[in-house]
């Protein structure tokens, strides 16, 4: 016991803020978890595979750092291939942005800003910090189940697993805070710290009246718990105490060639959405869903949601097994389950097995198993209610039956959509503009945002526009 209670003691001077914080974890273990944990990021997400892109960011990113409270670590900045607006610090210096955020970016000092944020983070040591609360957690959790028989320890671990998964909104400020220090410090306007928090209140804003008319959620920026401060909060706080930069770089035209022809959206090597059409260009397949059904592009599967949620049917890449005809794959994959109507189901340069199966206490499954390309595709289905599943069946079927070569006819629209830099040339509307790109519901509004326009104000000539195209 006394063992235990020793291990809750532990302080280290912060390096950023000089105050003396509970921690239990050395640089060096913080260092190596980055290691582990950016390994991780790396299975979980896929890179954008532009490396002009990579580089520019990463030079951007180590400029801050280098006038940063810990300049000695050797920081790695990466783009995120995803339409996600995020961007997020690991341990020791992996800093990730998503490009879906980059692409509501209007200048390098903005992309400085937010890089400079999550450098804030590393070197306030935040997620540190965060692992040695939970680390004490689940020791108290221990010392408490001693006395309690486990009870009240599984409250310490809920509140561990809290801390772990967000900042709070104190570690926020002052990650904006050492954020705009560094701005200053490596040339750039502080100011554009503001001007990145605006484009996300815009963001934010558009995204809930979008979520509220088909009923979703929104996850913002750091937003997993919503701990991330009030913007108006973080605007009146953050750059006033930061002496101002004269003539502080900008790099607005930089950055928009920087950027140009990166992907809006879901990129081609992620696979495209159309409509109820699933496009993958590398991978030469085309998959047709469900009318109606809503289509989640993710990066480990794209999963297919009936009207009514009562159904879903998800697609991914399974593990390649030697030797394995599609139907024993698809019985070691389902383990002790049952399964009944099990059929061979083959076309155009594929070979598969699909089957029902009772996972026993659960809905019934629809599982497909399809060989195509040297790659191994795994095709899943339910329902909520099983007294349905004969209904949604014929339609699971139908998308599992639909799968085929990509006809050259969809080649532009697997391509995707792209970010193109141009000067707005005299009468140019945002309006006007939307009409002439390929988006389709909420082009204006898109246009707007990705321009920080939103919600009212036009283009003037010769100014620097980002299009879609």
């Amino acid at each position: 016991m006394l063992l235990l209670l020793a291990s809750l003691q532990g302080c280290a001077r912060n390096p950023a803020t000089g105050n003396h914080d509970f921690v239990l974890i050395s640089e060096a273990d913080e260092i190596s978890m980055g290691r582990q944990y950016s390994q991780d990021i790396r299975k979980q997400y896929p890179f954008y595979e532009d490396q002009r892109l990579q580089q520019y960011v990463q030079s951007v990113g180590r400029k801050v750092a280098a006038n940063s409270h810990r300049s000695e670590l050797e920081y790695q900045f990466t783009v995120i291939d995803t339409p996600d607006i995020n961007a997020f610090a690991l341990p020791g210096g992996f800093i990730y942005i998503h490009r879906g955020l980059m692409a509501y970016l209007n200048s390098e000092a903005e992309l400085a800003a937010v890089l400079a944020h999550e450098v804030g983070h590393v070197t306030a040591r935040h997620s540190v910090q965060q692992q040695s609360m939970a680390m004490a957690g689940n020791v108290l959790s221990q010392v408490v189940a001693v006395y309690a028989g486990g009870a009240v320890g599984d409250l310490s671990n809920i509140a561990s697993t809290a801390l772990v998964r967000g900042y709070g909104r104190d570690h926020e400020l002052e990650a904006d805070g050492f954020g705009a220090q560094y701005l200053a410090n490596a040339g750039y306007d502080p100011q554009a710290m503001i001007e990145v928090i605006e484009v996300l209140k815009n963001q934010e804003t558009f995204a809930r009246l979008r979520a509220k008319e088909s009923g979703q959620e929104v996850v913002g920026y750091h937003g997993l718990f919503s701990t991330h401060p009030a913007n108006d909060e973080r605007l009146q706080g953050v750059v006033g105490q930061v002496p101002a930069v004269v003539n502080g770089r900008v790099g607005r035209e930089a950055y928009l060639k920087a950027i140009e022809g990166m992907a809006f959206g879901n990129s081609a090597s992620q696979g495209i959405v159309d409509g109820r059409y699933f496009l993958h260009k590398p991978m030469n397949l085309k998959v047709s869903f469900p009318e109606g059904w809503k289509l989640q592009n993710q990066p480990q599967q794209l999963v297919a949601i009936a009207p009514d949620e009562q159904a879903f049917l998800l697609l991914q890449l399974g593990e390649i097994k030697d030797g394995y005809t599609p139907a024993e794959y698809l019985r070691e994959r389902i383990g002790r389950s049952e399964f009944r109507a099990g059929e061979e189901i083959s076309g155009k340069g594929y070979r598969g097995y699909s089957a029902v199966v009772d996972p026993r206490g659960k809905p019934l499954h629809r599982i497909a198993v399809i060989y195509y390309q040297g790659k191994v595709f795994e095709l899943i289905g339910s329902v909520k209610n099983e007294r349905e599943f004969d209904a949604f069946d014929e339609k699971m079927r139908a998308a599992i039956t639909s799968f085929q070569s990509l006809p050259k006819a969809d080649y532009d629209k697997a391509d995707g959509l792209h970010i193109k830099a141009v000067r707005a040339r005299k009468g140019d509307r945002f309006a006007l503009l939307a009409r002439r790109s390929p988006l389709s519901r909420y082009g204006e509004e898109q246009l707007r945002l990705i321009n920080d326009r939103y919600p009212e104000g036009e283009p003037a000539p010769g100014q620097w526009l980002k299009l879609i195209y």
